[in-house]
């Protein structure tokens, strides 16, 4: 029996009762969708069969991993109990030596009797307990095997599967981030789709209201994770992947992302920025000498503006983000200042933000920035040049100096630069210190894994992040500025002594402080920070009025 729709029947009456037959009897009858809903509903099936049968081979896995750890404790007991046999043995056979050796041989025969007794005893004894031990050897051997043999199953089931991955990092950066999942591509037939963007922040927040997050963002702000860890929307990290990762980093990059006694991040690269870039050529055809103090920068500077030159070239859009380039000279310059404890105290809102030496710091960087002729383009188009273009403004001759993190090599490549370091086009030196009182301070950051879904592949992502065959393969891409926290990796795969420079720099660090805007809460860090220090610069808003608004944005 045919059926028409409603539109179609009130037409028709309105028209006449002698039009409805005629008009309906033209009418298409509806679709048959009866095998296409069938066979989505099939589809759905096998991908929630396919997700079930994945989620238990990850925990036949996790089962696989506890028991390795088992036996390989068990292992490690039985050693123990082996090396103390072995000790006793060779305890009675000195005894019985030296006892041989004090009597010179007068010794009573059922005395060497008794301590041979004795020593073949603890021989005996040892040599059970080394068997023992090399028994459970086995065992956590073969416990080891079956564990990678589950494992092994485990990924090769999770082949096909997608897992997206949100972050800042674009350009080069972004093709070395990719390049690091190569090698897992290729064992687990895993894919991984990638969406650089300098407004990751953004786009997250608004992916989070809707509910629909990608399953890792890669999160350069301690501040934020805590904040997805407490509101329950990031996924804490399982014990078992932390026993497999835990010992290659230190446990500072954990403690970034821990709350509530969970981790909630895995630690992905880590960045220097206490660095000034400059042209070795340039220096070197006006007789310029590195500064080695801030005195000695100054007066650099001035010599620079008497030579016709220009210092610095600074710049700090950066879309949605606009802002964080400002933060991180103050940041700087809050070390260099004051030190690296009332820098925590900064960090940890124990003094407010509007506190004066507070103030004091942005008023410095201001004398740096607003000062005549030291800034190319001038104060008015700094809150509106690009950061990321200041690395061809500075090769273009704009400026003799740029401060930025070690990132800044990809866009010194990308913008033209033949190569880094010594005999390159740009190097680095590292920022001056102000005072000797407190130490060669380093101002650093670094990116965190963070996980949004707890699908198995997301899960196997999150973890091989935090291997160092992730990091290895990043490097050996040789794409991107890119230094790895990871203690495992291995340097020598850097492709230059620029590269392992930056590297010394970080760990020669003393003190080392995280990038404060980055541990602060998100609407401060990322927030009202980066605004009105936006304003701030542009000169809408005075060094006080800043740092009031930023305290005033502070969560109670």
């Amino acid at each position: 029996m045919k059926t028409y729709s409603r539109p179609w029947l009130i037409l028709c009456a309105l028209l006449s009762l002698a039009l409805v037959a005629a008009a309906c009897g033209d009418d298409e009858p509806a679709a048959d969708t009866s095998a296409a809903d069938a066979a989505a509903a099939e589809a759905q099936a096998d991908a929630a069969a396919a997700e079930a049968e994945a989620a238990a081979a990850a925990a036949e896995a996790e089962a696989a991993a506890a028991d390795a750890a088992a036996a390989e404790a068990e292992a490690a007991d039985a050693q123990a109990e082996a090396d103390a046999a072995a000790a006793r043995a060779a305890e009675a056979e000195a005894a019985l030596e030296a006892a041989m050796a004090e009597a010179e041989g007068a010794i009573a025969p059922d005395v060497v009797a008794e301590l041979e007794a004795q020593l073949e005893s603890a021989a005996a004894e040892a040599a059970e307990a080394q068997a023992e031990a090399e028994a459970a050897a086995a065992r956590a051997a073969e416990t080891e095997a079956a564990m990678e043999a589950t494992m092994m199953e485990m990924e090769m089931s999770l082949a096909g599967s997608v897992v997206t991955i949100l972050g800042p990092e674009t350009g080069s950066e972004a093709e070395g981030f990719l390049a690091g999942f190569e090698p897992l591509r290729e064992r687990t037939g895993i894919v991984v789709r990638y969406s650089g963007t300098r407004d990751a922040t953004t786009e997250l927040n608004l992916a989070v209201e809707a509910g629909d997050p990608p399953d890792i963002v890669i999160i350069p702000q301690p501040g934020r994770i805590l904040q997805f860890g407490e509101s329950g929307d990031a996924v804490a990290i399982p014990d078992s992947i932390m026993a497999n990762i835990g010992g290659s980093y230190d446990q500072f990059w954990f403690d970034l992302a821990t709350t509530g006694g969970n981790v909630y991040g895995v630690p992905n690269k880590g960045d220097v920025k206490s660095l000034v870039w400059y042209s070795p050529q340039g220096f070197a055809d006006n007789g310029y000498e590195i500064p080695q103090t801030w005195a000695e920068l100054e007066a650099l500077m001035e010599t620079m503006k008497g030579n016709g030159q220009t210092p610095w070239c600074v710049g700090i859009e950066s879309g949605a983000a606009t802002g964080w380039a400002f933060t991180d000279w103050m940041e700087d310059m809050m070390l260099r200042l004051h030190g690296p404890a009332v820098y925590d105290q900064w960090v940890s809102h124990e003094i407010p933000f509007n506190d004066p030496r507070v103030v004091e710091v942005a008023e410095f960087v201001g004398g740096v920035w607003f000062g005549e002729g030291n800034v190319s383009g001038g104060r008015d188009l700094i809150s509106q040049r690009s950061f990321r273009e200041m690395a061809a403004a500075h090769l273009n001759g704009e400026c003799m100096m740029h401060r930025q993190a070690n990132f800044a090599g990809a866009h010194y490549l990308e913008a033209g630069a033949s190569s880094l370091g010594p005999d390159g086009d740009v190097n680095v030196f590292y920022l001056p210190t102000i005072s000797d009182e407190f130490g060669t301070v380093v101002l650093g950051a670094g990116t965190h894994a963070v996980a949004f879904t707890d699908k198995p592949e997301t899960l196997a992502v999150l973890e091989y992040i935090g291997t160092a065959e992730y990091a290895d393969a990043r490097i050996a891409s040789d794409k991107g500025g890119f230094l790895s926290p990871n203690r495992d990796h291995d340097t020598s795969l850097y492709s230059s002594s620029f590269d392992r420079a930056l590297a010394e720099i970080l760990v020669s660090a003393n003190p080392f402080r995280f990038d404060a805007s980055d541990l602060m809460p998100g609407e401060v860090g990322a927030g009202e920070f980066w605004r009105s220090g936006t304003d701030y610069v542009s000169g809408s808003k005075t060094a006080q009025e800043f740092a009031d608004d930023t305290e005033d944005a502070w969560p109670s």
